[in-house]
């Protein structure tokens, strides 16, 4: 089974680099353009098992949807890697203290994001094949959680907009 990451980049030349790069890693990515874009998907999709949040983004950016994600409990929990074209100082130290897993400056290569990533999930390639109940033990009864609503990350006042095409 593939871990899902949620990948936040405006760059179409970078998200297709990174989806590439995690696809053959063995992730399934799910990319969002800007930060609207990426407000949509948080509302409707299950908490991936990590983020990938480039800082600068159109219309919301990184730090607000990292401060949004943070106080959203569905998705509090989930690691945030922060993606940077510069290694500036404060915004360092704005993204880790304001919840981020982990800070990767996109123009020192692939690697280190490969590497941050890969010490925060084991990666689905070298992940082995277990049991889902382990050898003489009994799986229990099944037991379902209710589904709830998932917690809004629109500022008050703000709605969904409604995308038709025109025919």
């Amino acid at each position: 089974m593939s871990h899902t990451i949620l990948c936040v980049e405006d760059e179409q030349d970078t998200g297709d680099l990174l989806q590439a790069l995690l696809d053959r890693e063995g992730y399934h990515v799910v990319r969002a353009a800007d930060g609207r874009q990426a407000i949509c998907l948080i509302e409707t999709m299950l908490p991936p098992a990590l983020i990938l949040l480039d800082i600068v983004v159109p219309y919301v950016n990184g730090f607000e949807l990292l401060a949004g994600l943070r106080a959203n409990p569905d998705w509090k929990h989930i690691p945030i890697i922060m993606l940077s074209a510069d290694s500036y100082e404060p915004d360092i130290q704005r993204a880790l203290t304001g919840g981020a897993t982990g800070y990767v400056v996109k123009r020192q290569g692939f690697q280190e994001l490969l590497q941050t990533l890969n010490r925060i999930l084991v990666p689905p390639s070298a992940a082995k094949q277990t049991p889902a109940v382990p050898a003489g033990a009994s799986p229990g009864p099944l037991r379902m959680k209710r589904a709830r609503q998932r917690p809004s990350m629109r500022p008050p006042g703000v709605r969904a907009q409604n995308r038709k095409k025109a025919a």
